[in-house]
């Protein structure tokens, strides 16, 4: 490895680094979650930039400057370029903590019935996740804070340190257990190499990969199974154990292991102001705490508030009478209703489809349509309570894919709906059967299981039919 010019194994004497360090990281809390909130709600993309070059990244460069000054042009840090095998060893390190970093905030999520995020970010999110977000928040963690915190502490404790406030400058106690798994990965990155580049390229490989493995759990969370996390920590430990291997040799286990991680020898700091540091770290962390939890409870109650909304499951019976035209009765089956909204659109399958009517217990509701085939519905005064809609439609058989192939049907629900299930009745003369079963007058086509989360699609299926004989189909 390329000498980076500071060894993991020693400290540099404490003197005020700690304090100048205490002192920006208060900084960056106060400025980031005030102005830099401000910032990135004015324009997303340019204040997420400056809120990283003013809170992390300005105030990491004065402690590094006070620091020289201070030490009389002496420097305990350099920020040499790594070679190119502990590059990709860096590089790698980051794409499995993704991994683990993704499983994290998919079980956190699950356990607490939150829904997981469906939509990719952006190409501006993404591009400042990976730039600017890696080179500004690893500068002020790993060569201020951590460095500054192993002058009085262990090596290990001061990665358990700086990864606390790395979850908890996030904001949000979902997201602390994910953040605080990368700020330790990170953190060991720089006790094995003592260098800021690889904590910086590491950082950026897992937020890169994260951006797509999130959109992969919305949309198969079975994948992303603890068991399968905690086999990611295998080459994980692997990767750390290769980097500079130390002689561990009839050691036991326990000093393998630190060894693996921290690297030999893991020296005790002087002890010098260990109690003052121990107050303010705990006193700065107690000062988080009720704004993290504040913005936590405001977080889960938009959550519920959005999963508040239909709780709905829709049953269609479509039958296909003797003019080749399918008529259809759409239950949909409420647990609860809708936010208070005064309007709600209704979208049909086909665009040739004609609505009828729409009911719920014997009233009529009135529509308008607003589309081909989609019509906005006008919820009654007051709202009644939870029940069964029932909207009434028809379509035509030539609408239908594929007659050759028994016709194929679109499995789309009027509205987001959790279940949907679709049975298919033949009117006596209407000239067709079922392929596989003659005899039946009707089957349920379609139908799904369990609770799935609120969406329209599902995709298509055949309805099984063959057309009769014309004098087979005669009254």
């Amino acid at each position: 490895m390329q000498d980076s010019g500071h060894d993991p194994g020693t400290s540099p004497p404490p003197g005020p680094l700690v304090w100048w360090a205490l002192g920006a990281f208060v900084w960056c809390v106060l400025g980031g979650w005030t102005v830099g909130a401000l910032l990135q709600t004015w324009r997303f993309g340019p204040g997420f930039v400056l809120s990283e070059l003013l809170f992390f990244a300005a105030p990491a460069a004065a402690v590094l400057l006070l620091e020289r000054w201070w030490s009389g042009g002496a420097r305990w840090w350099a920020f040499a370029m790594p070679g190119g095998a502990d590059m990709a060893r860096a590089a790698l390190l980051g794409a499995l903590g993704a991994g683990m970093v993704v499983i994290t905030g998919v079980t956190v999520r699950q356990g607490l019935n939150l829904p997981l995020p469906r939509h990719p970010p952006g190409e501006v999110w993404v591009l400042a996740l990976t730039v600017p977000a890696a080179l500004a928040e690893e500068l002020f963690f790993r060569p201020v804070l951590q460095r500054a915190l192993s002058t009085v502490w262990r090596p290990g404790t001061a990665v358990v340190a700086a990864a606390l406030w790395f979850g908890l400058l996030h904001g949000s106690f979902v997201r602390f257990p994910e953040m605080f798994l990368m700020g330790v990965l990170n953190g060991v990155v720089y006790l094995k190499s003592g260098n800021y580049w690889l904590c910086a390229l590491s950082h950026a490989a897992a937020n890169l990969l994260g951006a797509g493995l999130w959109e992969g759990a919305a949309q198969s969370p079975g994948l992303f199974h603890p068991l399968i996390g905690a086999g990611l920590l295998v080459p994980v430990f692997v990767l750390l154990g290769s980097w500079n291997p130390p002689q561990t040799a009839g050691r036991r286990w326990r000093d393998q292991l630190r060894a693996a991680l921290f690297g030999v020898p893991v020296p005790r700091p002087q002890a010098r102001g260990r109690a003052a540091l121990l107050g303010a770290f705990g006193g700065i962390t107690a000062l988080l705490l009720p704004p993290v939890g504040a913005v936590t409870r405001a977080e889960l109650q938009a959550a519920r508030d959005r999963a508040g909304g239909p709780e709905v499951r829709q049953r269609d019976e479509w039958v296909l009478g003797t003019n080749a035209v399918i008529t259809v009765r759409s239950r949909l089956e409420f647990a609860r209703w809708s936010e208070n909204r005064p309007t709600w659109v209704l979208a049909l399958a086909y665009p040739e489809a004609t609505l009828l009517g729409v009911e719920l217990a014997g009233e009529v509701f009135d529509t308008r349509p607003v589309g081909r085939g989609t019509f906005e519905l006008l919820w009654p005064k007051p709202r009644p309570p939870p029940g069964t809609l029932e909207i009434y439609w028809e379509l035509p058989l030539a609408a239908l894919e594929a007659p050759e192939h028994g016709y194929r049907v679109r499995l789309q629900a009027v509205v987001p709906v959790h279940a949907y299930a679709l049975r298919l009745v033949l009117e006596p003369g209407c000239g067709y059967v079922f392929d596989r079963a003659p005899e039946r007058p009707a089957d349920t086509v379609f139908s799904t299981s369990g609770h799935h989360p609120p969406r329209r699609d599902f995709g298509t299926c055949g309805l099984g039919l063959r057309r009769l004989p014309p004098e087979s189909s005669a009254p």
